[in-house]
């Protein structure tokens, strides 16, 4: 499955309007914003590593404060592991 999502990836990078397009509709964001959001991005498949999670909870501590997430949530106890 990693592999599989890796090739889509590889094949996103650079058709932000094609992929922009693609989503629109299923996720009631217009294309031109989409495809904003997406050239942002960085590309690229890898495993979570501590520092990708540490990142994470910090977003998520910061959308709890907001009043965004109803209750905090810890980040590292919903992360797959490798190889489970």
């Amino acid at each position: 499955m990693i592999d599989a999502l890796a090739d889509i990836d590889r094949w996103a990078d650079g058709k932000e309007a094609a992929v922009a397009e693609e989503l629109s509709a299923g996720i009631g964001i217009p294309a031109p914003v989409l495809e904003i959001a997406l050239k942002r991005q960085t590309y690229g498949i890898r495993p979570l590593d501590d520092k990708v999670v540490a990142s994470q909870q910090s977003i998520a501590d910061t959308f709890h404060a907001l009043g965004l997430l109803p209750k905090p949530l810890v980040v590292s106890s919903i992360v797959r592991k490798a190889g489970l």
